[in-house]
């Protein structure tokens, strides 16, 4: 009796710990910017255009950037997420290596799908200070936001990866703020309005 007691305790436990971490880990609107403030933030106030992508991965992509591709007449192989880290590392050096062909899908953001990007980016965000918010040790990314300017030129990116729940930034200036668990899959739900399926869907 006092056995099963403790076991519906230690459940009771668990349940009710799982159930506050997935409540600290809410995205809930805890700003109000309006559009034209979001508009005046970096990097919205440069870009002309905001590009959602998907990258399928392929070392031919690399030719152009990275001298390891070939490693005594032999085609080097990498580990799967490696591809896409290294053409962002490349594009972070020198911006103008950006190929378009080299995106499996390209959507440039209209006017409203901009305004829910950076509604998402700037007002939502976690109550809870301190939260550490959970990733998969491996990183696999297959989509990115692309920033260019008024000259149609890429100025910086960010590189996700949705099914581990992290990204990369070309520059710390370019971010998600205000981490909070459901974050990136609220951007994945914007990814997927916008038409993307790469990288969205379950099969890849």
């Amino acid at each position: 009796m006092i056995l099963r007691i403790l076991v519906n305790l230690c459940l009771l436990i668990i349940s009710f710990s799982a159930s506050a971490q997935k409540e600290e880990s809410q995205c809930v609107r805890i700003k109000n910017f309006s559009v034209e403030e979001r508009n005046q933030d970096y990097p919205f106030n440069k870009a002309k255009r905001v590009v959602f992508t998907s990258f399928k991965e392929n070392h031919r992509k690399l030719l152009k950037n990275k001298d390891r591709v070939y490693e005594k007449g032999e085609i080097i192989s990498y580990m799967h997420g490696e591809i896409m880290q290294e053409y962002f590392d490349s594009l972070r050096v020198d911006f103008t290596r950006y190929n378009p062909d080299d995106f499996e899908e390209k959507v440039d953001l209209n006017d409203d799908q901009k305004n829910e990007l950076t509604d998402l980016i700037f007002n939502f965000g976690t109550k809870k200070k301190n939260l550490t918010v959970g990733r998969a040790k491996c990183y696999t990314p297959r989509n990115a936001i692309l920033f260019f300017n008024e000259n149609d030129e890429l100025f910086g990116f960010l590189e996700i990866c949705f099914q581990c729940n992290g990204f990369r930034k070309s520059t710390k200036e370019i971010d998600l703020y205000d981490r909070c668990g459901e974050k990136l899959y609220l951007l994945k739900e914007q990814f997927a309005k916008a038409g993307i399926k790469y990288g969205i869907e379950k099969e890849f």
